[in-house]
């Protein structure tokens, strides 16, 4: 006979009323959507589904990434020998400013394989919250370009080309050559011996 999988809200019916505030921990805050209580976990371990913001993870919006949307996560967290085996997978949809236009696009942040280990404290909760920070972290993309044939700004006027063409002539097509520095090259005589 298969034993039924106990969910995250199974588990939470079972906490004690015990005072303790879960949100506070090691000099971070916590998301209570990350803390989970393993005491009397079944041997085939617990998944958890949901949401959690970025705020929860200690994440601001800055000048690149408007971080409005939640954090999904779906994970599984399996006791296994004297420790606690966390897997599973992270997605979260930010606005991002492209890096040639610099208007803002959907850019979708993937984490496929997290995994983490947790040493069995006698039965304490396990705070995911400072890993799953890391792992969404780290799947910023260093550059981000709103489309790949994004045509970026006009460098006269600064017009998103994108969004149309500017009365601007293309700057190798200035009447003024003299202007240009790499014009002293074709009067460069070189010996051929």
């Amino acid at each position: 006979m298969k034993k039924e999988m106990k969910t995250r809200e199974d588990f939470e019916e079972e906490l004690p009323d015990d005072g303790v505030d879960y949100r506070m921990g090691e000099g971070h805050a916590s998301s209570p959507l990350l803390i989970v209580q393993v005491a009397n976990m079944p041997d085939e371990g617990v998944s958890l589904h949901g949401e959690v913001p970025f705020s929860d993870l200690e994440l601001e919006s800055d000048e690149r990434f408007d971080l409005t949307g939640p954090v999904e996560f779906d994970l599984h967290i399996q006791p296994v020998q004297q420790e606690f085996v966390v897997r599973g997978k992270l997605h979260a949809v930010v606005q991002a400013m492209c890096d040639r236009c610099t208007a803002f696009a959907p850019c979708h942040l993937t984490v496929k394989n997290v995994f983490h280990c947790y040493k069995n404290n006698l039965g304490e909760p396990i705070d995911l919250t400072e890993d799953v920070r890391e792992d969404i972290l780290l799947s910023f993309p260093q550059s981000f370009r709103c489309r790949e044939d994004c045509k970026g700004l006009c460098p006269t006027c600064g017009r998103n080309l994108n969004e149309g063409t500017c009365d601007c002539k293309p700057q190798d097509q200035d009447d003024d050559g003299d202007n240009n520095p790499w014009n002293v090259l074709s009067n460069l005589k070189l010996d051929e011996t």
